[in-house]
């Protein structure tokens, strides 16, 4: 599984805790397909998912990759907080995606 991702970047949730979105690119709409996806008409939405063109953003080829980049725009202290959004983004998490840790916080 590769990972299509719209952008990462750091943010302020809530009161002030930080955090990193990674925005997935993958959205489907009607049947749950993506050939939906260019008759829908979506207004609720704020969100441009075409293109991987947003800071950080770009196809991951393994969950290791994607972890590492999410690590390297951390700007924040303490514990990291990680909010994988964008469209459907379990269209493309999985187990591996949850468990990945980049090698520097591996301590590789």
């Amino acid at each position: 599984m590769s990972y299509a991702v719209k952008e990462i970047f750091y943010t302020l949730q809530g009161v002030g805790r930080a955090a990193e979105f990674c925005r997935s690119l993958d959205v489907t709409f009607g049947r749950g397909v993506q050939l939906d996806r260019a008759t829908a008409i979506c207004r609720f939405c704020d969100t441009d998912f075409l293109g991987m063109d947003g800071a950080g953003g770009g196809r991951f080829a393994t969950a290791l990759e994607l972890a590492s980049d999410i690590e390297q725009a951390w700007r924040g202290a303490g514990e990291r907080l990680v909010v994988l959004t964008g469209g459907e983004p379990l269209l493309q998490v999985d187990e591996k995606t949850c468990k990945a840790k980049s090698p520097a916080r591996l301590g590789i």
